[in-house]
């Protein structure tokens, strides 16, 4: 009895012998079968451009050692949307888009609410803007990335020649400097001006501007309450004299009205853009992505930037600012493993790298409040802190808006009032 139990302990410890090493012989044949293929590619549509967003990518690879899979698709900002449909219904969508915040409302039933992060810890570690337009009530729209604030770029020379110092930081220095450098010829053909408000189809980023301009009045442009969208273009609040947006729109078309005193500009003239880099215009506005584009288009242009004006006595300051963040498709099978690859992508190792090969300010308070040496960059840096912005129910419509908007009081056909409210109707059909 005594031989037959050894002889059944040892048959059983062989038994567990043999299949410990068929577990580890299968193992580690499926460790070898599977080396250099255990890493999965997140596929990612943007809209900026590839050779920024793949330079990008490669800085922070050399940097960081860090090996992935990432494919990059740009899209363009008139197409994404209908190729983002057309791919999900046949199962070739991304695992992710980056996009600008203007497409959030597109976007708001095809992406997944982030609700693994803390909204303390959101608000702590990102802008404002990104807290005012990411953070829903079912969780956080997109992670991120970076924001492109609009700037005030002035050439150095022309102030100098009139003898200033110092670019405007209010708007009510506007009225005087604009006698100061508007120039006519014998025809009273506009020749020089200070800036170029007053029209929308030559003024680059016209709506940006006026963004900008409604933003500081008071108006939200576009709320959100309780799961649904509403057009705030006729919000006035009890302490408000009249709309904001009535002043906004009234202080920009002034320049445009040859019976107004800062009448200074009009649509027979170049772009305002064109007009800044021939030396003709005094002030851009812009955003801190052109910096680059103007020094690389006119290297002998003596200018500089700084943040754009600001509202007297008012005790927020704010620019309206293009926010780009990464949102996760709800048809992605690999959402789990895109977000964490994209996490890495918006931690502060990575978007420092960003803030070199692009000239926008970083979304993360921690880099900002680090500040740059470089002077153009810290100005992107303090505009991004106060940047703001509203959810576009669709970009091109509501570029027709402003546009019309703009127009009607320019050309005589409506008052100011009455270009609001049709303006505001309109939005709300939309939303």
């Amino acid at each position: 009895m005594y031989n037959n139990s050894n002889k059944f302990k040892l048959v059983l410890i062989g038994i567990f012998v043999f299949f410990i090493v068929v577990g580890i012989l299968a193992f580690s044949t499926y460790r070898s079968s599977n080396t250099g293929n255990t890493t999965v590619e997140i596929k990612v549509w943007g809209t900026i451009d590839k050779t920024i967003f793949d330079k990008y990518i490669d800085t922070y690879k050399k940097s960081s050692n860090n090996q992935f899979s990432l494919s990059y698709i740009y899209k363009s900002l008139d197409t994404i949307d209908n190729e983002l449909v057309e791919a999900i219904a046949t199962n070739n969508a991304p695992d992710a888009i980056l996009i600008p915040h203007t497409l959030e409302k597109r976007y708001l039933d095809k992406v997944y609410m982030i609700t693994s992060i803390p909204t303390r810890t959101f608000k702590d570690t990102f802008i404002q803007e990104a807290n005012d337009l990411y953070v829903q009530s079912d969780g956080i729209f997109a992670l991120p990335f970076f924001v492109d604030p609009l700037v005030m770029y002035w050439n150095e020379d022309m102030f100098a020649s009139a003898g200033i110092a110092m670019p405007p930081s209010q708007w009510t220095e506007f009225p005087l400097l604009t006698k100061t450098f508007s120039v006519s010829d014998s025809n009273a053909n506009i020749t020089k001006s200070l800036t170029s408000f007053g029209e929308f189809q030559n003024v680059n980023n016209a709506k940006a501007i006026l963004s900008a301009l409604i933003l500081q009045a008071g108006s939200p442009i576009v709320s959100y309450s309780n799961g649904s969208f509403s057009s705030g273009l006729d919000y006035q609040s009890s302490t408000n004299v009249t709309v904001p947006t009535e002043s906004a729109l009234q202080f920009f078309t002034d320049y445009s009205n040859p019976k107004k005193a800062v009448y200074s500009w009009n649509r027979s003239l170049p772009s305002s853009k064109m007009s800044f880099l021939s030396g003709d215009l005094a002030i851009y506005f812009g955003f801190a992505s052109e910096y680059s584009d103007l020094k690389t288009k006119n290297p002998n242009l003596n200018f500089d930037v700084t943040m754009i004006p600001q509202v007297v006595d008012s005790q927020t300051k704010k620019t309206y600012g293009e926010l780009y963040g990464f949102s996760f498709l709800k048809s992605s099978q690999n959402v789990t493993a895109a977000f964490n690859l994209i996490s890495t992508l918006t931690g502060a190792d990575s978007i420092s790298q960003l803030v070199q090969v692009m000239d926008i300010a970083p979304a993360r308070k921690d880099l900002i409040s680090t500040g740059s040496a470089d002077f153009a960059k810290s100005v992107f840096y303090n505009s991004a802190l106060i940047s703001k912005g509203w959810i576009d129910p669709d970009s091109n419509k509501t570029n027709q808006i402003f546009k019309d908007m703009v127009e009607n009081v320019t050309t005589g056909k409506m008052s100011v009032k009455d270009s609001v409210s049709k303006a505001n109707l309109e939005i709300e059909n939309i939303l």
